[in-house]
């Protein structure tokens, strides 16, 4: 069967959202390899993390400047293939302090991948008037479940992480070319207004959007790069269960994604958000409060179902925002969101090492309550 020229460009942007994720769950599943590989405590996995994070809100600072020097397409290739190499080396890194030098590497790809494919969707969105961005997220999701499961196996089967990257991202590298051939080209993409008071102009509406993408992404971030050594310091579990943590959560947020843009046309953006955080709340209280690996695991699932209209979402919404240029919004909503990857996550290393993950994860359910309240008045500030 042939595909329509929207299905081709919708899969090959999607291939490109599958790049972070699987990088991201890649790593975040084999972070007790990478402790122990590179003799890391706690707190120099917060710095880590840290790294990532600044150096991804350096990328995002720049986009705007790089767009117009490479253009979309372009950037996204490069963003891609930078944070490909960036993963692979921290599998040859013998201390922390190389560790977060290729993590700064792999943050500054990751900044450029996420403004040019979110803006490379809602572009499509514009183009072919379809709803598509939960579409896209969830082949976000979709890369992190293969690049946790892949983290699982190959623990279980006693490889290191080096190999892990080199086989699952080398695969992964085979189609990317292919797949940057049919993205939306710059002739096609939506002219913006060019009044300089319009694009000097940024709305309540949109920062609003980043404020909650960055609560969401802070949610997201706790369970992805801290929900495997809670599973394994704290619950007990093996390195081979703790690093199902993400795998779980990539898996229920990916299904869940996948239905996301019927859900959103049934229920409403806000409503269905403000439901994912009362989901997102209770999954946590599950995996915290209740005894057992398994019923943790459950937990971090059911937070997946809860966080996955989130960013779909935030990005559309700020996206489709009138008179202004989708790829500014997008950046904006970008920026807010990596900035709370760049502070939440880390911050909770250190909050750790001083009271013990299982009261810096007390955090985090803090911030799913703020999450709720958000959504909703988010809905009333779009009226």
């Amino acid at each position: 069967m042939k595909l329509s020229e929207f299905a081709i460009v919708r899969l090959a942007c999607a291939y490109f959202f599958i790049c972070p994720g699987i990088t991201y769950g890649i790593f975040t599943s084999r972070l007790p390899a990478l402790k122990a590989q590179t003799g890391a405590n706690e707190a120099q996995i917060g710095l880590v993390l840290l790294c990532f994070g600044g150096a991804s809100l350096i990328s995002l600072f720049s986009s705007s400047w790089f767009l117009k020097k490479w253009g979309n397409r372009n950037l996204l290739l490069y963003g891609s293939i930078t944070v490909l190499i960036a993963v692979i080396l921290m599998g040859i890194a013998s201390n922390p302090y190389f560790l977060g030098l290729f993590a700064m590497l792999g943050g500054l790809g990751t900044g450029f991948v996420d403004v040019s494919m979110n803006t490379q969707g809602v572009q499509i969105e514009k183009k072919y008037t379809v709803s598509c961005m939960s579409f896209m997220h969830a082949s976000y999701s979709f890369g992190g479940v293969i690049g946790a499961l892949s983290g699982s196996v190959f623990a279980g089967l006693g490889y290191g992480f080096l190999t892990n990257t080199v086989v699952m991202l080398g695969i992964y590298f085979l189609f990317l070319f292919k797949a940057y051939r049919y993205l939306l080209p710059e002739a096609s993409e939506v002219k913006e207004k060019e009044d300089t008071t319009v694009n000097a102009f940024i709305p309540f509406f949109i920062i609003f959007c980043g404020v909650l993408a960055m609560i969401a992404y802070s949610c997201e971030g706790a369970v992805a790069e801290w929900g495997s050594l809670f599973m394994h310091g704290v619950k007990g579990a093996s390195e081979q269960v703790a690093a199902l943590v993400y795998a779980g959560f990539s898996v229920t947020t990916m299904f869940s994604r996948f239905f996301g843009d019927r859900m959103r046309e049934y229920f409403g953006d806000m409503r269905l958000c403000a439901a994912g955080a009362v989901i997102t709340v209770s999954g946590l209280s599950m995996a915290l409060f209740l005894d057992g690996a398994v019923s943790a695991l459950f937990g971090f699932a059911l937070m997946g179902v809860g966080l996955s209209p989130m960013a779909p979402v935030l990005f559309s919404q700020a996206g489709q925002y009138p008179n202004i240029n989708v790829g500014k919004a997008c950046a904006v909503v970008s920026i807010f969101a990596y900035s709370g990857l760049l502070f939440h996550p880390p911050l909770l290393g250190f909050i750790a090492h001083g009271y013990g993950l299982d009261k810096a994860m007390l955090v985090v359910l803090g911030m799913c309550i703020v999450l709720f309240f958000g959504m909703l008045a988010l809905g009333k500030i779009k009226r």
